[in-house]
């Protein structure tokens, strides 16, 4: 069976107007792509689809969150993921040569029905910051490690010169 198959989008029989999905992505659905950065997690995507005689607009909006450790303390942390928006556009027909566009995809009239596991997948990896930190003082608990952060401050004030001798040093090469 087809791990994605509950992320199809039926083009066949849907008719004009506004149409809203709403999909969950587990740990399970990042698993099944090579060399996911996502291995554990929740995301809730809602997907609003435009119909229009010659295109399809899709609208992609995600929230929740990814089972990952803080690069600032290392605890075990949910990173949460919050995107507002991704738009792809399906349109009929055939790719065009000078068409070169990544939110457009071409589909035939014939297409019964559109995998949005890929785009799903995709912009849940776009939604990802760079760095496996956010605010989480205002949690309670905090899953921070304080002991890690107290170690890393005391690090860091001994490795910093003070200001003073950084001027007098400048000022010794004029």
């Amino acid at each position: 069976m087809d791990p994605f198959s509950t992320y199809m989008l039926p083009i066949q029989g849907l008719k004009m107007g506004i149409h809203e999905y709403h999909f969950a992505l587990e740990g399970e659905f990042f698993r099944h792509f090579e060399g996911s950065l996502i291995q554990e997690g929740s995301v809730q995507v809602r997907v609003a689809v435009d119909k229009r005689p010659s295109l399809l607009i899709l609208d992609f909006y995600l929230s929740g969150y990814m089972e990952t450790t803080c690069d600032r303390c290392t605890a075990p942390i949910r990173l949460p993921l919050n995107e507002e928006s991704r738009q792809l556009i399906v349109k009929y027909g055939d790719a065009e040569e000078d068409e070169d566009n990544d939110e457009v995809v071409f589909i035939s009239r014939e297409t019964p029905q559109l995998s949005l596991a890929p785009y799903m997948y995709e912009f849940a990896m776009l939604a990802l910051p760079l760095t496996n930190t956010y605010d989480c003082q205002s949690e309670i608990p905090a899953p921070c490690n304080q002991e890690a952060l107290r170690i890393l401050k005391d690090i860091s004030a001994e490795e910093q010169p003070s200001p003073n001798l950084i001027w007098e040093a400048l000022k010794a090469l004029k």
